[in-house]
């Protein structure tokens, strides 16, 4: 069976991989983050591997309009992951890409405002509704009912995610162990940085972490939910510096 699912993963590994050799290298953070301004930032980026990710970003774009797009990027990644991997496991990957709307569907669905910025996402605009009736067969009808089950929708999430794996088990031991790090994280209080500025300090293990087990856990599930793991962690660091400075104006002058 090991050897099988090796056969089966070979294609994801090969683009986990390429993936993890574009990253931009600590060095180029540190450079992109010495950016002053909005501007300036979204134009140095641009000159990065995250270049692909932001180029229909206004430089007058608002915060909401930078995370809508960052969103996209996320589901789009998603999806890309999913041609990747053995039509079996297809269900569990293209799962993860409700990952991004949790936050607005959990403060949604615990009686939350509804927002004007939500309505403007064409992704989220049909769950972005008042009466939680009518949220949740909107769910239901997107095959994500199961998200306004229980009293944690991140926890609903989980457990609908581990009964999309195949039942055969197959690599499936290190993939909960993954899960379970990434749960230890989640739990984790955000530390004051200095300057005021705020960093989750265990995000540079997890990190970490992610591209061991690329290197280490060959040809496994792993591998592709390691990758969209970096994916996700860039996406928020580079979310983090556009919505920032487009809030603060001149971060070298607010810091």
């Amino acid at each position: 069976m090991a050897t099988a699912m090796a056969i089966e993963f070979n294609y994801a590994q090969g683009h986990a991989q390429a993936r993890l050799a574009e990253r931009l290298p600590p060095a180029g953070w540190q450079l992109l983050e010495s950016s002053g301004t909005y501007a300036q930032y979204l134009h140095a980026a641009r000159a990065t591997p995250l270049g692909a990710r932001i180029q229909s970003l206004a430089t007058t774009a608002s915060p909401h309009a930078v995370e809508r797009t960052l969103r996209n990027e996320w589901r789009s990644e998603v999806l890309a992951a999913t041609r990747w991997v053995p039509e079996r496991w297809r269900p569990a990957v293209a799962w993860a890409a409700w990952l991004c709307d949790l936050p607005m569907l959990a403060w949604l669905e615990q009686g939350g405002e509804f927002l004007p910025w939500m309505a403007n996402d064409k992704e989220l605009a049909i769950f972005a509704r008042g009466d939680p009736a009518i949220r949740r067969r909107a769910l239901s009808a997107a095959g994500a009912g199961v998200l306004a089950e229980g009293e944690d929708m991140f926890s609903a999430w989980r457990q609908h995610f581990e009964r999309l794996w195949p039942s055969d088990n197959a690599g499936t031991l290190q993939l909960r162990k993954f899960v379970d790090v990434i749960d230890d994280h989640r739990s984790q209080p955000v530390l004051a940085g200095t300057g005021g500025r705020e960093t989750r300090a265990p995000g540079r293990d997890l990190d970490a972490h992610a591209v061991r087990l690329i290197r280490r856990c060959l040809r496994q599930p792993v591998t592709v939910f390691s990758h969209l793991l970096l994916v996700a962690l860039d996406l928020g660091r580079l979310r983090d510096g556009l919505v920032r400075r487009s809030l603060l104006g001149d971060w070298s002058s607010a810091a």
